[in-house]
C-alpha cells in the first residue's frame, strides 16, 4: 500500500527546508524515526501526529486520513487510531488536572503569604510600668496593632496625698523629641488614661518609636492654689506578638513565669508573714537583720531587697506586676555605679543607666534564693 504519510510529511519537511535531523531536532525525536516515517518503516501515534500538525500547522485530520490509507490493516486502524486517542486524552487530562492543582497550591500559597506579610508581627501586647517614686498605677497596657496603638493606664495614685474635691489634677501624656516636650494627650482625672493613636490620622506612625521618652506628669493645685507636680517615665514590657507560628518550650516556660506574676495582694502577705515577715501597716511589711534590709509596699506591688555585699551597697527593687527588676549599685562613697531595669520573664536588660549592667545573672541569685523562692514557692 502507498505510504501516503511518509510522503505527506516528507513534502511539509522539505517545504519548510528541513532535513530528516533538523525535523527531528524540532519534535526532540531521532532523526532515525522520521526516516522511518518516510519510508513507510513505521507510522508515528496520535500524540506525535498532533504535534505534526501543530508544528506544520495543517489539519490534524488530513494526517489521521494519510495514515489510514497508509496502513495495510484497515481492520484493526479505527480501533488502534480510537485507542490511542482515548489514551492521548487520558495523558492531557492528567496533566490539565496536574497544572489546575499546581495552580490552586501557588494561588493558596501565595494568598497565604500576602496574608502572613501584612500580619506577622503587627498585633503585640505590653504591660506598662510606672517608673516613679511618688506615682503609681495599678494596671497599664499598651496594644500595637496595623490599624491603631492604644494605651491604657488605670488607677494612678500619689503616695501620700488624699484627693479632695477642691484640688485641680491635670494629666499629660508626653514625649520628648530633641529636648523638646511634645503632648499626646491630657486630661484631668486620675481613674482612666488613654491615647488611641489611629495612624492614618496622626503623624505619629508608632507609638512604639518613642518608648525610650513617653513620660506622664500629674499636676495638682490645691485649694490655697499651690502646684506640685509629679513626673514618671513609661517602661513597657513585651507580653505578646504573633511572631511566632508555633509555640516551642521556650514560651510555655515563658508563659509559666509570666501566669506567676498574677499572685493577689492577700496571698502575698501570707506568704510574707509565713516567713519572718513584720507587717508594719496595711501598706508595709519588712524583714530586717545586721545584713539585710526587705520591705514590700503594696500599694505599688513592690519589694525592695537592700544589702551589702563586698563594700558594695545593693538595692533590688522587684515589680511584682510585671517582673521587671531595678538593679542600683553603690561603692562605699554611696556613689552610683551600675544602675539598670531588667526583665526577669524575658530574662534582658531593658535600658542601662550606669555602667556595664552585667551583674544581673548575680542579682538574680540573690533574688530567686531571698525572694521569688519564698514568694513563689519554688
Amino acid at each position: 500500500m502507498e505510504n501516503k504519510l511518509g510522503v505527506v510529511i516528507s513534502k511539509l519537511r522539505k517545504e519548510k527546508g528541513l532535513t530528516q535531523k533538523d525535523l527531528a531536532d524540532k519534535l526532540n525525536i531521532s532523526d532515525k524515526a522520521v526516516s522511518r516515517w518516510e519510508t513507510g518503516g513505521s507510522s508515528p501515534n496520535m500524540e506525535m501526529l498532533l504535534r505534526i500538525s501543530q508544528f506544520f500547522n495543517v489539519p490534524l485530520n488530513d494526517l489521521i486520513t494519510a495514515r489510514v490509507s497508509s496502513d495495510d490493516k484497515d481492520d484493526n486502524l479505527v480501533k488502534e487510531i480510537i485507542q490511542e486517542f482515548s489514551e492521548m486524552n487520558k495523558r492531557n487530562s492528567k496533566r490539565i488536572r496536574t497544572v489546575i492543582l499546581a495552580t490552586i497550591i501557588i494561588v493558596l500559597i501565595l494568598t497565604i503569604a500576602i496574608i502572613f506579610t501584612n500580619s506577622y508581627n503587627r498585633f503585640k501586647v505590653y504591660n506598662v510600668n510606672l517608673e516613679s517614686e511618688e506615682i503609681y498605677s495599678v494596671t497599664g497596657i499598651y496594644v500595637e496593632t496595623k490599624i491603631k496603638d492604644s494605651l491604657y493606664l488605670d488607677s494612678l495614685k500619689i503616695r501620700n496625698y488624699e484627693y479632695s474635691e477642691t484640688d485641680t489634677i491635670s494629666v499629660d501624656l508626653y514625649f520628648l523629641k530633641d529636648g523638646t516636650e511634645h503632648i499626646l494627650q491630657s486630661y484631668s482625672s486620675l481613674d482612666h488614661i488613654q491615647f488611641i493613636n489611629y495612624q492614618s490620622y496622626i503623624k505619629i506612625d508608632d507609638l512604639s518609636n518613642y518608648f525610650d521618652n513617653l513620660y506622664l506628669r500629674v499636676t495638682i493645685i490645691d485649694n490655697k492654689n499651690n502646684q506640685t507636680s509629679y513626673t514618671g517615665r513609661l517602661r513597657f514590657l513585651m507580653d505578646f506578638s504573633n511572631n511566632k507560628i508555633f509555640h516551642n518550650e521556650d514560651s510555655f516556660n515563658t508563659n509559666k513565669k509570666r501566669s506567676r506574676l498574677k499572685i493577689s495582694e492577700k496571698e502575698i502577705k501570707n506568704i510574707l508573714l509565713n516567713n519572718g515577715f513584720e507587717e508594719l501597716s496595711s501598706n508595709t511589711m519588712m524583714k530586717r537583720s545586721k545584713k539585710f534590709v526587705i520591705s514590700y509596699i503594696a500599694s505599688s506591688n513592690k519589694i525592695t531587697y537592700n544589702f551589702e555585699e563586698n563594700n558594695l551597697n545593693y538595692r533590688l527593687v522587684y515589680q511584682i506586676n510585671n517582673g521587671i527588676l531595678n538593679v542600683i549599685i553603690f561603692d562605699e562613697n554611696s556613689t552610683e555605679i551600675e544602675s539598670y531595669f531588667y526583665d526577669t520573664i524575658n530574662e534582658k536588660i531593658i535600658t542601662c543607666n550606669t555602667g556595664s549592667c552585667k551583674s544581673y545573672k548575680y542579682a538574680m541569685k540573690v533574688l530567686n534564693e531571698n525572694i521569688l523562692n519564698i514568694l513563689y514557692q519554688e
